[in-house]
């Protein structure tokens, strides 16, 4: 061989592969022809980056419709932990934010869950990466995300480091929320305080709860898979069903009809409205105007809370045996970080329903049939015993059975 120059990055004689410079040339020139090769089924992995069609979104759309390998665009602020799983559980193998995924003003919980499920993530990659077409393939390298040879948005490539430092610098932003949510709680108690603890000012439900048990649905995306784990506990239990407006759909899904419907009127179709009792706010004109056109049974309210809060500190106060919410799964951060009067009505609502009131993941993973298999497996056998004795003191019933017995063993060479 000849004694030409070495290429700088090349390695010397001797070594394993000659190979190995191509790798290290391509990660030098990023646009490559890998990059751009149009992969619409699954994520690929090349020496220039990972590549996979775009599915570009909002975070419900995408739990829904996303497959493996695609790369997930989407525009939220400090991505929720829920949400996050909810992401990975597609099997997407890249995340693009247009916004910071961990912006270090709130645990970073949704960043963590991805990088701990094998997530690529963009963080903070700007506005221009939502005008990307569903499907057309993207390539991430380093900190970029390419389109073919153009790179179409840069951002931050998140990692484990960086996530600590996020999550380091929201500990001391979540100290100033506490102190200032606790301040907002304290006046707010002592000006709603009688509502809080004693009921005062809250709504008629239009149904006896007393002594019964109440099952309040929330309108989130958990709330019909809490609904289907629920399916032994309704069954058997027989809830009050109420339900926000926007979970009315959810629940004639499940073949649940709401008695009750709090919130969100205007999400909820006629014919339930109709059949429920409503609990609508004073201040919604055009939902009461509604409501009175349709002949629906309603009263109002100007108590500032989330409907599901409204309904579990109703039903608590009316007695209820036990309040069991379905969907709902806000975190203390997702708390803290909410409207002041929905955060801090939604706190009080549990400090105050605490020891009534169960989330539905509580209820589907320790509930179990009232009749153990046991219990039933034993009395369909004393009940078959029983019948057996009564048939055999008829004679013609016994008559009958030792011919059979005669014939049978008589088949197998057997005698009586």
């Amino acid at each position: 061989m000849s004694d030409l120059p070495r290429r700088p990055g090349a390695p010397k004689r001797g070594g394993k592969s000659e190979e190995a410079p191509a790798a290290e040339a391509t990660t030098e020139s990023l646009p490559t022809v890998k990059a751009a090769e149009p992969v619409l089924a699954t994520a690929v992995p090349t020496s220039a980056g990972l590549t996979g069609p775009a599915r570009v979104g909002t975070v419900r759309d995408l739990a829904a419709r996303a497959h493996k390998g695609d790369v997930l665009v989407i525009d939220a602020l400090d991505l929720r932990e829920a949400d996050a799983e909810a992401l990975a559980a597609t099997g997407a193998v890249a995340l693009v934010n247009a916004q910071r995924t961990a912006s270090g003003r709130q645990p970073a919980g949704g960043a963590r869950t991805l990088l701990e499920a094998g997530v690529t993530v963009i963080d903070g990659a700007g506005s221009a990466v939502l005008a990307v077409r569903d499907g057309v393939p993207l390539t991430l390298v380093g900190d970029q995300v390419m389109r073919g040879n153009a790179v179409v948005a840069s951002g931050i490539a998140l990692t484990n480091e960086r996530v600590d430092a996020a999550n380091t610098a929201a500990l001391d932003h979540l100290k100033v929320q506490v102190a200032v949510f606790g301040s907002h709680a304290l006046e707010r108690l002592e000006r709603e305080g009688p509502l809080f603890f004693e009921g005062r000012g809250l709504p008629s439900l239009g149904v006896d709860v007393k002594d019964r048990v109440v099952l309040v649905v929330a309108a989130t995306d958990a709330a019909a898979a809490d609904l289907k784990r629920l399916r032994l506990f309704i069954s058997d239990r027989r809830p009050v069903v109420i339900a926000e407006g926007g979970a009315v759909d959810t629940c004639l899904a499940a073949r649940l009809r709401p008695v009750v419907i709090v919130g969100d009127v205007d999400r909820a179709p006629e014919n339930a409205l109709v059949r429920a009792h409503v609990i609508a706010l004073a201040s919604d004109r055009g939902v009461l105007t509604r409501l009175e056109s349709m002949g629906a049974a309603y009263e109002t309210t100007d108590v500032a809370l989330a409907g599901a809060d409204l309904a579990a500190l109703t039903a608590h106060h009316a007695g209820a045996e036990v309040v069991v919410i379905a969907g709902r799964r806000a975190s203390a951060v997702d708390v803290l970080s909410a409207d002041p009067d929905v955060g801090i009505g939604s706190f009080l609502t549990s400090l105050v329903t605490r020891r009534g009131t169960a989330d539905a993941d509580v209820i589907a993973a320790t509930y179990r049939h009232r009749h153990s298999l046991l219990f039933v497996s034993t009395v369909l056998g004393l009940a078959l015993a029983t019948l057996a004795v009564a048939l055999w003191s008829v004679e013609d019933v016994r008559s009958l059975a030792e011919s059979a017995w005669d014939a049978v063993t008589g088949w197998f060479g057997g005698s009586a």
